[in-house]
């Protein structure tokens, strides 16, 4: 077995007793761009925990549109749910930036829950801060401009991804912020025009992050705030990237 501790956030806090075991029984997975992880009501299988890249839960609407609800990296997890008991999940994941993973069963993982406290609450902190990241979403869709948005959305996404590009068409962010493609257009224009960002062949280059920063609406710095202080009373604060929230 490896002795490299993962990049996952919650795993890396965990006591070296029950992250051997974690590591012992399960294994690395790659997901590619638009690989569904979590279909809506079906019995989630897996718990992953992201080493890398980018996974939206997203609700589907009557008509098939995707809304985001949030976006997940190498600070949480896919299948929270089994960690409370719930056996499936009215919200879909997706793979949004192809992203690799560490995969236990869901019988596996209940197992670990219960042997190791720590990896109990540690999960249930983690519970809360998705929650609440949903609720800063929602209330940011209700309120905020369209370029504020889609900045805070591509902060999100550079703070979870490796360098400073990553993959994006504007159909994909439109239907993440749950507004038009003209309103996306408009405001990926203003970026572009500002100089603050690139946009070649489907991947975004982010040029300017302070100015990105200046110009996302204050959610981005909440949910990021927010995450750290739940996540701190677990009794291990996790590290912050030294150029973002995560």
């Amino acid at each position: 077995m490896s002795t490299d501790k993962p990049c996952n956030l919650l795993l890396r806090n965990l006591p070296s007793v029950a992250l051997e075991e974690i590591m012992e029984v399960s294994e690395l997975v790659h997901y590619d761009l638009r690989e569904y992880l979590v279909e809506a009501g079906e019995t989630i299988k897996f718990v992953n925990f992201p080493e890398s890249g980018v996974l939206s839960l997203v609700s589907r609407m009557e008509d098939g549109t995707l809304i985001e609800l949030a976006t997940i990296g190498k600070e949480g997890m896919i299948g929270i749910n089994a960690a409370l008991g719930v056996d499936s999940s009215p919200e879909v994941v997706f793979c949004q930036v192809d992203a690799v993973a560490r995969r236990l069963e869901v019988p596996h993982f209940q197992a670990l829950l219960k042997k190791y406290p720590e990896f109990s609450i540690i999960c249930q902190r983690y519970a809360v801060s998705l929650f609440s990241q949903v609720a800063y979403t929602t209330g940011c869709n209700r309120t905020h401009s369209i370029q504020q948005r889609c900045a805070r959305w591509m902060l999100h996404t550079l703070d979870r991804c490796e360098g400073d590009k990553f993959p994006l068409t504007q159909e994909a962010l439109a239907a993440m912020l749950g507004v038009s493609r003209t309103g996306v257009n408009l405001a990926a224009g203003l970026l572009l025009k500002a100089k603050i960002i690139t946009y070649v062949r489907g991947r975004v280059t982010i040029l300017d992050r302070k100015r990105l920063e200046e110009t996302s609406c204050d959610c981005y710095v909440r949910m990021g705030n927010n995450f750290q202080d739940v996540m701190a009373l677990s009794g291990s604060v996790l590290p912050v990237n030294a150029s973002g929230i995560f």
